[in-house]
């Protein structure tokens, strides 16, 4: 990464952090793109030349931590698909859970905010991209194969039914939950749909 996009990625974070604030004290509705810019000391054209809505910046804290294919390309390169996948979870998790990012406080926002609880499902859909591509490379596959593409949905899927669960409690350890979905599953008899072998010809 060059100067320039450093000191992008920097002033974008900077934005992001400003807004995150102000959305906690005063509410996401309150909050005017004036106020974040006054506060983040730019001008207004610049924050929406940064971000264009006020949703993508609640939303930006998520951008990151849902980079499903960055934790899975982390883990060790000669680690199990399938050790690789609970770890690039677990990973997931830890950052999910890391104070710093107040994805707490941020999460309760988007649940009681209808735009940007729409719009999440897309950085979902955009990172399960990712995601499906950084496994292929792991199995030497490509993105499109049924195995990756429905290994990539299994992962996920285990993501959703836990942030469900942390969703109707906020309280819950996240990387508590995600452990215990993952031992379930190690002991589970997942049944995969299965056409019936074809009769030998006589």
């Amino acid at each position: 990464m060059g100067l320039r996009e450093m000191k992008a990625a920097r002033t974008r974070r900077q934005i992001a952090e400003v807004a995150v604030s102000a959305f906690i004290e005063q509410g996401y509705d309150e909050t005017t793109m004036e106020q974040i810019a006054e506060a983040a000391e730019i001008g207004t054209s610049t924050l929406y030349r940064y971000f264009p809505s006020k949703e993508l910046l609640i939303l930006e804290p998520f951008a990151e931590v849902l980079d499903f294919g960055r934790f899975l390309r982390a883990r060790p390169t000669d680690e199990p698909v399938e050790e690789a996948l609970a770890g690039a979870l677990m990973d997931l998790a830890d950052e999910f859970t890391d104070p710093s990012r107040r994805i707490t406080e941020i999460r309760r926002i988007i649940d009681a905010s209808a735009v940007p609880r729409a719009r999440l499902w897309d950085f979902f859909l955009n990172s399960r991209a990712d995601f499906e591509h950084a496994l292929a490379e792991r199995m030497s596959r490509q993105p499109t194969d049924h195995v990756v593409q429905i290994t990539v949905g299994i992962a996920l899927d285990i993501f959703y039914r836990v942030d469900e669960q942390w969703r109707g409690d906020h309280e819950k350890d996240y990387r508590v939950l995600f452990r215990e979905a993952l031992e379930s599953l190690s002991t589970a008899e997942i049944v995969v749909p299965r056409m019936r072998a074809a009769k030998a010809k006589q």
